[in-house]
């Protein structure tokens, strides 16, 4: 089994159901603290941003 961090683990449950990471977001906003909303933000962004360089390859890529 490969190993990989939570971060990374949140981040393709993400991917996988959008609206779950919207309701999270929009929950953590509402009712969490800072520390919250910024370790659930990393995650946010892991799923969503492209990493440098990442966007050119994607648009390249002949499975895109």
């Amino acid at each position: 089994m490969k190993d990989r961090s939570h971060d990374e683990a949140m981040a393709e449950q993400f991917l996988l159901c959008p609206e779950y990471a919207v309701e999270l977001l929009t929950e953590v906003r509402r009712n969490g603290d800072p520390a919250e909303l910024a370790i659930l933000l990393r995650q946010v962004a892991k799923a969503f941003v492209p990493e440098e360089g990442t966007a050119e390859l994607t648009r390249n890529s002949p499975y895109a």
